[in-house]
């Protein structure tokens, strides 16, 4: 182990930051006088987008705070002295003038391993990465083969490990559709939860002809999942791929629709029923029992065949629906655990 630096009492020792490197068990040194000329920003070591590393406005600040005797805690390097957190500090110091800055040096570090220490202490000690840049980060790593661990991830970044889970997902993709040399205008046009959904089809074959067929035929996520269910559940490759070939011959119209530039047609039976849905959710129980007393009777009778109506159906779509929020749902307070089940199942571990 490299060796410690004794000078522990510098006003600059993070006991947040050391305890991050420690439980990484990363080996660093602390060092009071690191020249500011000598320390490098290479690309691969940060997580941040160059826009956001260190915003003018945010180094006028802390440059200010400096003068006036702030302390702030030591930047972090790799022992090549390249940068990976603390950029605002280091240019605030920069802007002062100074020549020599306090920082952790750690070793033997991988362009990961820093990556993901900046994703932490960026969250956790400096200024909030953006989804964009977290997202950025997670589909790096999966990329570059790496097996995500929901939890750790969650924990680092904040973000619900079921939305990380689809990130995952949408990056492995990403990657197999590169390697089974499925075109680009195929993979542009499908949106992230419809990638997410396309993953899980065991057999190459399959994966193509689901994904050329969801992007000629402009499918939601939720018929694409049951697809590829059926297809994986078929006891051979022919029958797989008679399963995707019966699914084409029935959206025959939707791909010529989608080839003429225009939508699928949608002519479900259920058409029309979602404006009387959505009417009825703007009224209040009170607004519903304000019925003028010739006419209750009969209401009465119709709220009940609709609450027959709708109690059944309930109950079928709860048994025959999938009902997986969208994978860029804003709200993660109510996590769907089957929906991590099924992407551990392919491949993303939790």
């Amino acid at each position: 182990m490299a060796p410690r630096n004794s000078r522990t009492a510098h006003p600059a020792v993070s006991q947040q930051v050391e305890q991050m490197l420690l439980a990484r068990s990363i080996e660093f040194d602390f060092e009071a006088n690191v020249q500011i000329s000598e320390i490098r920003d290479a690309e691969g070591n940060q997580v941040r987008l160059v826009e956001n590393r260190a915003p003018k406005d945010q180094v006028a600040k802390y440059a200010i705070a400096m003068k006036h005797g702030a302390i702030f805690p030591a930047v972090v390097l790799n022992d090549r002295l390249e940068r990976i957190d603390g950029n605002t500090r280091l240019e605030a110091r920069i802007k002062n003038g100074d020549t020599t800055t306090p920082a952790y040096i750690c070793h033997g570090l991988t362009p990961l391993e820093a990556r993901s220490l900046s994703v932490e202490l960026n969250q956790s000690n400096g200024l909030a990465m953006t989804p964009q840049e977290i997202r950025g980060f997670v589909e790096g790593a999966v990329l570059e083969g790496q097996h995500a661990d929901l939890r750790t991830l969650s924990r680092m970044t904040g973000v619900s490990q079921t939305k990380i889970a689809h990130w995952v997902a949408e990056a492995q993709f990403k990657g197999r559709a590169s390697r089974e040399g499925i075109e680009d205008r195929y993979v542009n046009v499908l949106p992230g939860s419809t990638r997410a959904a396309l993953h899980p089809a065991r057999l190459a074959a399959v994966f193509r002809s689901v994904t050329q067929l969801a992007a000629e035929a402009r499918m939601p996520a939720a018929e694409v999942k049951k697809i590829v269910a059926r297809a994986n559940a078929a006891t051979s490759e022919s029958e797989a791929l008679a399963v995707v070939a019966a699914e084409r011959d029935d959206r025959i119209e939707d791909i010529r629709s989608v080839g003429s530039g225009f939508s699928p047609r949608n002519n479900r039976r259920s058409k029309g029923s979602a404006q009387h849905f959505g009417g009825l959710a703007h009224f209040a129980v009170d607004d519903l029992l304000d019925v003028s007393p010739e006419k209750q009777f009969e209401t009465f009778k119709r709220m009940r065949k609709v609450q027959d109506l709708l109690n059944e159906v309930v109950r079928r779509a709860e048994q025959e629906w999938d009902l997986t929020p969208p994978a860029d749902e804003t709200t993660d307070q109510n996590e769907d655990e089957s929906e991590l089940v099924t992407l551990a199942a392919a491949g993303v571990a939790s």
